[in-house]
């Protein structure tokens, strides 16, 4: 813990403990907080926690008491729980006053229930208050100064306890329609998106069949060799142009697989679901190839978008044969990975004048094998990506790959600050480091994985 919230907590225990000398309750008053403190840690239930709320003053203190909770839906203030009939079954709308501060109707006293104030931004409460519900006290003759003074202070314990179980409560029903959700794609995205595969499947043998067609043109063309006549030309010319139209099928065919495989890739990676039952991201590793499975295909993709931006690519891969490189990992992430980092790439290269006054736009990257980086015979492996560029701040640099941030080097360039933080989150469960290093023209980004078979490649060269 760092020093100065450690110091920081120890104030306020020594705050609290001067504070309770304050406030001198009673040792009724103190046995009552005890008991709710208690029950609302020993249940878990909402249900519960108001029938908690309202029966520890009619035991204690003999007076009765009603629970009022704001509706997030609704806005309405709701009767739940009372302490002379108990839970109400179906929640009724009242018409009392949702105020911040304690106020006095002809026998009853109704304190403003607040929520914790650093828990208000994740349960959906109505506007800027903190006001979460009223608690109401009667008859009010039972209640002098002193008890007064216990039941705002009671009330704010309610309030704590009842906004951490109705967060705990939302983030039930949100986890529950998050794997409703998980089961509809699955249904109507994942498992129709294997149609597209038997539809390729279909188009590839149409266009054998096609081609065994245009080898009988072909043949049939040959006997017609040297031959002016109108129908030999035509034929010739027929041949010609099933073979033109023949070769772009095939070329759009291989485009609609590429796409095809990328995007199934993606939805299988990303919507898997073992990702939303245990809230992280779930490896599924494999043996793979860097260079042909996934470089060579993104690159394939983003060459276009590249061109049309004026960048150019420089592949700087070290002379390392693919297959000394031997990295389990789970391929549909980390496709993700260097994805995200091609994408920023084309959004923020930026045109730099270089030490020779030339103006020059490019991305460069490089894959290195560091020996021993993560330990003794676990090698890492360094995939490096510089970017032509303004420089980014040294000071915003440990901020890079945090959720949300952007550097102030992003211009007016769309984004969410969401990316980088992927990126890391990614490289990181697999055991691996993130960095950006700025330099002169531009920035260097990086991901180090870790390699632990031997490779006879480094043993060579150490």
């Amino acid at each position: 813990m760092p020093e100065d919230q450690n110091l920081n907590i120890y104030q306020r225990v020594k705050q609290k403990r001067e504070d309770y000398q304050r406030y001198n309750f009673e040792r009724l008053q103190e046995e009552a907080l005890s008991t709710f403190f208690d029950l609302a840690q020993e249940h878990t239930s909402v249900d519960i926690l108001y029938q908690i709320c309202v029966i520890v003053p009619k035991v204690f203190f003999d007076v009765e008491s009603n629970l009022y909770i704001v509706n997030p839906k609704t806005l309405k203030v709701e009767k739940v729980c009372s302490s002379e009939t108990g839970l109400l079954s179906s929640k009724t709308e009242m018409e009392i006053s949702v105020s911040e501060d304690v106020y006095e109707t002809d026998d009853s006293w109704f304190f403003s229930i607040h929520g914790n104030r650093s828990l208000k931004p994740w349960l959906r409460i109505y506007g800027q208050t903190s006001v979460i519900g009223m608690f109401e006290i009667y008859p009010k003759d039972k209640i002098d100064n002193k008890c007064h003074f216990f039941f705002g202070k009671y009330t704010n314990r309610i309030g704590y306890n009842l906004h951490q179980k109705l967060l705990m409560k939302q983030n039930m029903e949100h986890i529950k329609f998050i794997n409703q959700l998980v089961s509809d794609i699955e249904h109507n995205v994942i498992s129709p998106n294997m149609y597209y595969k038997l539809s390729i499947r279909k188009l590839t043998k149409l266009l054998a069949n096609y081609g065994a067609m245009l080898a009988k043109v072909r043949d049939t063309a040959m006997f017609c060799q040297g031959r002016e006549d109108p129908v030999c030309k035509l034929l010739r010319s027929i041949h010609q142009e099933i073979s033109d139209i023949n070769q772009n099928f095939s070329e759009e065919l291989r485009h609609l697989t590429k796409h095809y495989e990328h995007t199934s890739l993606f939805l299988e990676t990303l919507f898997r679901r073992d990702h939303f039952e245990q809230g992280t991201y779930v490896l599924r590793r494999q043996p793979c190839n860097f260079r042909t499975e996934i470089l060579d295909p993104l690159l394939e993709r983003y060459r276009p978008i590249f061109e049309k931006k004026n960048i150019v690519i420089n592949d700087n891969l070290e002379d390392i044969p693919d297959e000394e490189i031997s990295l389990v990992v789970d391929k549909g992430l980390i496709s993700q990975v260097f994805d995200n980092i091609f994408a920023n790439a084309a959004k923020y290269t930026q045109e730099v004048e270089n030490e020779t006054g030339n103006r020059v736009k490019f991305i460069a990257y490089n894959r290195r094998i560091l020996k021993d980086y993560f330990g003794e015979g676990t090698h890492g492996v360094r995939f490096s990506f510089f970017t032509t560029g303004q420089p980014i701040a040294e000071g915003e640099v440990k901020y890079l790959f945090d959720e949300g941030f952007r550097s102030s080097t992003a211009g007016s360039e769309h984004g969410t600050g969401h990316g980088l933080h992927f990126v890391r989150s990614v490289v990181e469960i697999h055991g691996g480091e993130v960095g950006c290093i700025p330099q002169r023209y531009g920035n260097e980004f990086h991901f180090t994985l870790p390699m632990k078979e031997q490779v006879p490649w480094l043993r060579a060269h150490a």
